[in-house]
């Protein structure tokens, strides 16, 4: 019985450092540009797009 506990609590410490692995591999390929960027210069960029597409003429 004391065997098999050991062997779990090793697999299971194993699983824990494959997946922290994995997690870290995946999130080296995310683009970092959308995290970092700041609400306010965000707001202002929509407002101006925003605006440009109101100052377009319609076509109807």
């Amino acid at each position: 019985m004391n065997n098999y506990m050991i062997i779990l609590i090793i697999i299971l410490v194993l699983a824990v450092v494959v997946g922290n692995i994995m997690l870290l591999k995946h999130t080296a390929k995310l683009d970092m540009k959308k995290f970092n960027q700041d609400p306010i210069k965000k707001a202002e960029d929509n407002l101006k797009k925003q605006s440009r597409e109101d100052d377009k003429p319609s076509n109807n």
